[in-house]
């Protein structure tokens, strides 16, 4: 299966994939993939965190990508 990424996608996966099984703020990803102070009257993050969800998750049994409730987001390789 062939799946196409915008540039902000691609680096929003490799930031995941380089930090797996590590739970990642959502500040953490704003400074490390849009080089931004994260905005709390943003939601970018999650947005483009359930893009990648529509892409890796969505017709697949095993979920990589999970909320940390109050923590951030976590790419888990199990």
């Amino acid at each position: 299966m062939r799946i196409a990424w915008t540039a902000k996608e691609f680096q929003l996966l490799e930031y995941f994939m380089r930090n797996r099984n590590r739970v990642l703020s959502r500040s953490d990803i704003a400074g490390q993939v849009w080089e931004i102070d994260f905005d709390t009257q943003t939601n970018v993050i999650d947005v483009y965190v359930n893009y990648l969800r529509n892409k890796i998750d969505k017709n697949f049994e095993t979920r990589l990508i999970h909320t940390q409730i109050g923590m951030g987001y976590i790419l888990k390789d199990e």
